[in-house]
Protein backbone atom coordinates (compact mmCIF):
# COMPACT_ATOMS: atom_id res chain seq x y z
CA UNK A 1 0.00 0.00 0.00
CA UNK A 2 1.15 3.43 -0.80
CA UNK A 3 1.34 6.22 1.70
CA UNK A 4 -1.52 8.21 0.09
CA UNK A 5 -3.89 5.23 0.36
CA UNK A 6 -3.10 4.93 4.10
CA UNK A 7 -3.88 8.62 4.65
CA UNK A 8 -7.24 8.42 2.86
CA UNK A 9 -8.27 5.37 4.84
CA UNK A 10 -7.30 7.11 8.06
CA UNK A 11 -9.33 10.25 7.39
CA UNK A 12 -12.57 8.54 6.37
CA UNK A 13 -13.47 7.19 9.84
CA UNK A 14 -12.72 10.58 11.41
CA UNK A 15 -14.94 12.42 8.90
CA UNK A 16 -17.74 9.87 9.36
CA UNK A 17 -17.52 10.24 13.15
CA UNK A 18 -17.69 14.04 12.90
CA UNK A 19 -20.75 13.88 10.62
CA UNK A 20 -22.49 11.54 13.07
CA UNK A 21 -21.65 13.71 16.09
CA UNK A 22 -22.77 16.91 14.36
CA UNK A 23 -25.93 15.26 13.05
CA UNK A 24 -26.84 13.86 16.46
CA UNK A 25 -26.10 17.19 18.12
CA UNK A 26 -28.26 19.02 15.63
CA UNK A 27 -31.09 16.52 16.04
CA UNK A 28 -31.14 16.70 19.83
CA UNK A 29 -30.60 20.45 19.79
CA UNK A 30 -33.63 20.96 17.56
CA UNK A 31 -35.72 18.51 19.56
CA UNK A 32 -34.87 20.21 22.85
CA UNK A 33 -35.35 23.73 21.42
CA UNK A 34 -38.75 22.87 19.96
CA UNK A 35 -40.14 22.12 23.42
CA UNK A 36 -39.30 25.56 24.77
CA UNK A 37 -40.71 27.31 21.70
CA UNK A 38 -43.99 25.45 22.07
CA UNK A 39 -44.14 26.39 25.76
CA UNK A 40 -43.67 30.08 24.89
CA UNK A 41 -46.53 30.16 22.36
CA UNK A 42 -49.60 32.06 23.44
CA UNK A 43 -52.76 30.11 24.12
CA UNK A 44 -55.29 29.98 21.32
CA UNK A 45 -57.95 32.70 21.56
CA UNK A 46 -61.51 31.40 21.59
CA UNK A 47 -64.88 33.11 21.69
CA UNK A 48 -66.51 33.28 25.07
CA UNK A 49 -69.78 34.71 26.29
CA UNK A 50 -71.56 37.74 24.88
CA UNK A 51 -73.18 40.50 26.89
CA UNK A 52 -75.65 43.23 25.96
CA UNK A 53 -74.12 46.64 26.59
CA UNK A 54 -77.17 48.80 26.03
CA UNK A 55 -78.79 51.21 23.64
CA UNK A 56 -77.00 54.37 22.56
CA UNK A 57 -78.53 57.56 21.19
CA UNK A 58 -75.90 59.96 19.86
CA UNK A 59 -75.71 63.01 17.66
CA UNK A 60 -73.51 62.21 14.70
CA UNK A 61 -70.54 64.44 13.91
CA UNK A 62 -72.32 66.29 11.09
CA UNK A 63 -74.66 67.86 13.67
CA UNK A 64 -77.82 67.21 11.64
CA UNK A 65 -78.27 63.47 12.18
CA UNK A 66 -78.47 61.04 15.02
CA UNK A 67 -77.85 57.35 15.53
CA UNK A 68 -79.72 54.99 17.83
CA UNK A 69 -78.04 51.60 18.19
CA UNK A 70 -78.20 48.73 20.63
CA UNK A 71 -74.84 47.03 21.05
CA UNK A 72 -73.76 43.65 22.40
CA UNK A 73 -70.17 42.51 22.72
CA UNK A 74 -68.73 39.00 22.59
CA UNK A 75 -65.63 38.50 24.69
CA UNK A 76 -62.79 36.00 24.59
CA UNK A 77 -63.11 32.87 26.72
CA UNK A 78 -60.71 34.31 29.35
CA UNK A 79 -63.06 37.19 30.24
CA UNK A 80 -65.49 36.74 33.12
CA UNK A 81 -68.65 38.44 31.84
CA UNK A 82 -70.12 38.40 35.36
CA UNK A 83 -67.54 41.07 36.27
CA UNK A 84 -68.29 43.22 33.20
CA UNK A 85 -70.73 45.41 35.17
CA UNK A 86 -67.73 46.84 37.02
CA UNK A 87 -66.25 48.06 33.72
CA UNK A 88 -69.54 49.12 32.12
CA UNK A 89 -68.84 52.88 32.34
CA UNK A 90 -65.48 52.38 30.58
CA UNK A 91 -67.09 50.23 27.86
CA UNK A 92 -70.03 52.59 27.31
CA UNK A 93 -67.78 55.64 27.14
CA UNK A 94 -65.54 53.96 24.55
CA UNK A 95 -68.56 53.08 22.41
CA UNK A 96 -70.08 56.56 22.72
CA UNK A 97 -66.85 58.22 21.65
CA UNK A 98 -66.64 56.10 18.50
CA UNK A 99 -70.32 56.46 17.57
CA UNK A 100 -70.41 60.23 18.06
CA UNK A 101 -67.27 60.69 15.92
CA UNK A 102 -69.04 59.30 12.83
CA UNK A 103 -71.05 61.07 10.15
CA UNK A 104 -74.20 59.72 8.52
CA UNK A 105 -72.16 58.83 5.43
CA UNK A 106 -69.71 56.83 7.57
CA UNK A 107 -72.40 54.51 8.95
CA UNK A 108 -74.89 54.33 6.09
CA UNK A 109 -73.26 51.53 4.05
CA UNK A 110 -72.67 47.91 5.03
CA UNK A 111 -68.92 48.45 4.69
CA UNK A 112 -69.20 51.49 6.97
CA UNK A 113 -70.97 49.39 9.62
CA UNK A 114 -68.22 46.73 9.42
CA UNK A 115 -65.54 49.37 9.93
CA UNK A 116 -67.57 50.81 12.81
CA UNK A 117 -67.56 47.38 14.49
CA UNK A 118 -63.75 47.17 14.12
CA UNK A 119 -63.35 50.63 15.63
CA UNK A 120 -65.66 49.86 18.53
CA UNK A 121 -63.80 46.62 19.30
CA UNK A 122 -60.41 48.36 19.12
CA UNK A 123 -61.52 51.33 21.24
CA UNK A 124 -63.19 49.18 23.91
CA UNK A 125 -60.16 46.87 24.09
CA UNK A 126 -57.83 49.85 24.38
CA UNK A 127 -59.98 51.43 27.10
CA UNK A 128 -60.21 48.18 29.09
CA UNK A 129 -56.43 47.70 28.87
CA UNK A 130 -55.93 51.29 30.06
CA UNK A 131 -58.36 50.71 32.96
CA UNK A 132 -56.51 47.51 33.94
CA UNK A 133 -52.84 47.99 33.02
CA UNK A 134 -51.79 45.03 35.20
CA UNK A 135 -53.76 42.64 32.95
CA UNK A 136 -52.49 44.08 29.66
CA UNK A 137 -50.45 41.71 27.55
CA UNK A 138 -47.60 43.17 25.54
CA UNK A 139 -48.36 42.54 21.86
CA UNK A 140 -46.62 43.59 18.71
CA UNK A 141 -48.30 46.62 17.20
CA UNK A 142 -49.73 46.50 13.71
CA UNK A 143 -47.90 49.04 11.59
CA UNK A 144 -51.03 49.75 9.54
CA UNK A 145 -53.22 50.65 12.51
CA UNK A 146 -53.00 53.74 14.65
CA UNK A 147 -53.30 53.55 18.41
CA UNK A 148 -57.03 53.63 19.27
CA UNK A 149 -58.07 56.73 21.15
CA UNK A 150 -61.17 58.77 21.71
CA UNK A 151 -62.38 60.52 18.59
CA UNK A 152 -61.17 60.07 15.02
CA UNK A 153 -59.07 56.99 14.38
CA UNK A 154 -58.09 54.56 11.66
CA UNK A 155 -58.27 50.87 12.44
CA UNK A 156 -56.92 48.18 10.13
CA UNK A 157 -59.09 45.24 9.17
CA UNK A 158 -58.62 42.39 11.64
CA UNK A 159 -56.47 39.63 10.17
CA UNK A 160 -58.01 36.61 11.90
CA UNK A 161 -59.52 33.79 9.89
CA UNK A 162 -62.65 33.58 12.04
CA UNK A 163 -64.10 36.90 10.86
CA UNK A 164 -63.94 38.51 14.30
CA UNK A 165 -63.99 42.28 14.72
CA UNK A 166 -60.69 42.24 16.66
CA UNK A 167 -57.60 40.04 16.55
CA UNK A 168 -57.17 40.01 20.32
CA UNK A 169 -59.47 40.50 23.28
CA UNK A 170 -61.07 40.96 25.53
CA UNK A 171 -63.66 42.07 22.93
CA UNK A 172 -63.63 39.90 19.80
CA UNK A 173 -67.04 40.56 18.21
CA UNK A 174 -69.44 43.51 18.13
CA UNK A 175 -73.13 43.03 17.38
CA UNK A 176 -75.69 45.69 16.53
CA UNK A 177 -79.05 44.42 17.74
CA UNK A 178 -80.74 47.56 16.43
CA UNK A 179 -79.41 50.36 14.26
CA UNK A 180 -81.41 53.45 13.23
CA UNK A 181 -80.20 56.74 11.77
CA UNK A 182 -82.08 59.91 10.97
Amino acid sequence: MSETEKKKGGKLPIIAALVLVLGAGGYFGMKGGGGTAAAEEEPEIKLGESAPIGEFLVNLSDGRSYLRAAVALQFDDQTDTKKIDHDMPVIQDAILMVLSSKSLEDVRSLDGKRKLKWEIAANVNHSLHAAHPDKKKEKKKDEDAEEPSHGEQKVAKPENEEGWDADEGPVLKVYFTSFVTQ
